[in-house]
């Protein structure tokens, strides 16, 4: 290979790159890069049809490998597989289910999913913790031990499918508000309680021979303090972070992938200049770049401000994936992708993953019998219609021959919901009134800001909140309500009659709560 094509190995590239250079024919042939990412969905088209986001379809995936001159590296977030038709949440259930076998089979499912598209390489799983309240995201524990015994078994599930997985987001979210997508996010732990939480997981997933970790645009100041510009140095940008902690002192043996180089967490006005940084800092792998980049690389590594041996290591990096990878292809020791082994693991890890987390007046199970007109409140984040989560339950409760109704504002005003004589007057009608969650935070002056305000005026003899998504909802904004679940899982079909039966006492609550308190039990 010659200089400039071993750097475009380092390149992982959007459909959107490639076609605003000519699209995949024109475009590989004068780009060699080493990767492509795929995205499922509907994909983002310009005036002439051309994908100018990052989701294409399965066959302009084939199109490119057709016309790349190498094998590449294709990795994904996520993909359905063919003939899957339960989606129930995925890694957001493991911390309700705390389920090993769960674990691992989630970790299988997501290998059969990549494998069914030929997809090398997933950019998953989360191990990011919940520590701040504002940055659930995908964290499914607030505890180390927790998350490393999941997620040790996911890996594991992924790579004996023979698919290369990712742990991420390095140096870890959970600890700050502020979201990396937005601007520059912060890891805010002591360096010496990292290591014991971060560092420990990051530790554990290398025991399981992780081939990649990425890392994303988030400081920590307590490892690497040196203000660049007036600025401390996130993960991407820092040569600290990336080798000298993730490479040298955790002992990191993969390739280093960069998040995607376009967040307004590391934005500067300047695409090249950052890719060049994230290169020099240790990245091994660069997400979505801009291909003219690899000439300024090529440039500084040849009037030796970046030296040959930075280049070298990423290679040696990126040759361990490929052969992992083609090792695994050539033995196919893993299983064919199996649409009813994913049903069945989504099925059963939702399942396992509801939580009653408070029933401290007796209020489950319900009485079908007393039970015959219920309020469903939606408090999704939608554009105002009643969400689909919601009119899934109102089905499951009139199968059973139960009155139900989905409300969103509960008056055309939603302003008068703080009023506590009209509260009376709406639940004189209903036997039960149940709240339904789906929100990781609330906004001011939103909709679920209203219900939620109004929820605390409601009987709490007949109400029930039920939760989707942050386990910190229960204590943040309902401390005081007897009923509560926490799903810990998506709503679905699948989902709204795992509840329902619950609610009425056909099956039991398996899930426990995702948090365990660590950080605030250790001190």
């Amino acid at each position: 290979m010659t200089l400039r094509e071993k750097i475009l190995k380092t390149f992982i590239v959007t459909i959107r790159e490639i076609n605003t250079h000519g699209g995949p024919k024109e475009f590989f042939e004068k780009y060699p890069v080493g990767g492509m990412y795929y995205s499922e969905g509907e994909p983002l088209l310009d005036e002439n049809g051309l994908e100018m986001g990052t989701a294409t379809t399965f066959e302009k995936l084939n199109e490119c490998k057709k016309y790349s001159k190498k094998k590449l590296l294709v990795c994904a977030d996520g993909v359905s597989i063919r003939g899957q038709t339960v989606s129930c949440g995925g890694q957001s259930c493991l911390g309700g289910s705390k389920n090993l076998k769960d674990a691992y089979n989630l970790g299988k499912c997501m290998g059969m999913q990549m494998n069914d598209k030929g997809v090398d390489w997933v950019l998953g799983p989360s191990i990011d913790m919940s520590f701040d309240h504002l940055m659930y995201l995908t964290a499914i524990s607030d505890s180390p031990l927790v998350t490393a015994e999941l997620y040790r078994e996911v890996v594991r599930g992924i790579q004996d499918q023979g698919v290369c997985s990712t742990v991420k987001h390095f140096p870890g979210l959970g600890t700050y508000f502020v979201n990396m997508h937005m601007a520059p996010g912060s890891n805010i732990l002591p360096f010496d309680e990292w290591m014991e939480t971060y560092g420990y997981t990051y530790k554990e997933m290398f025991k399981e021979n992780v081939m990649s970790v990425m890392t994303t645009h988030v400081t920590l100041k307590s490892y690497d303090n040196e203000i660049t510009d007036g600025f401390y140095p996130t993960a991407t940008f820092s040569k600290k972070l990336t080798t000298d902690l993730l490479k040298n002192e955790l002992g990191f043996k993969g390739a280093v992938v960069t998040d995607a180089l376009i967040m307004g967490g590391m934005a500067t006005g300047d695409l090249i200049a950052e890719t060049v940084q994230a290169f020099k800092a240790g990245a091994d792998l660069l997400l979505w770049p801009p291909v003219e980049a690899a000439e300024k690389i090529e440039e500084l590594i040849l009037n030796g401000e970046i030296p040959m041996s930075r280049l070298d290591d990423a290679l040696e990096r990126i040759g361990r994936m490929e052969k992992f990878r083609e090792e695994s292809l050539k033995s196919h020791s893993f299983d064919e992708p199996d649409s009813k082994f994913v049903d069945k693991a989504m099925f059963d890890m939702a399942e396992h993953g509801i939580c009653e987390l408070r029933n401290e007046i007796g209020l489950l199970p319900l009485n079908a019998d007393k039970c015959k007109n219920v309020l469903i409140v939606d408090a999704f984040e939608t554009d105002g219609e009643i969400s689909e989560g919601s009119k899934l339950l109102v089905k499951e409760f009139e199968s059973r021959g139960i009155k139900a109704e989905a409300k969103r504002d509960i008056y055309d005003v939603p302003s008068r919901v703080c009023w506590q004589v009209d509260i009376d007057k709406i639940q004189e009608q209903y036997d039960i009134v149940l709240f339904n969650l789906n929100a990781s935070f609330v906004a001011e002056w939103s909709i679920p800001h209203m219900l939620i305000w109004a929820s605390h005026l409601f009987d709490k003899s007949k109400k029930i909140i039920v939760n989707y998504r942050s386990p910190y909802f229960a204590t943040d904004y309902f401390p005081e309500d007897p009923t509560f679940i926490e799903m810990n899982c998506w709503p679905s079909k699948e989902t709204a009659k795992m509840l329902v039966e619950r609610l009425f006492g056909d099956k039991e609550f398996t899930g426990s709560c995702a948090l365990t308190g660590y950080k605030y039990n250790k001190k």
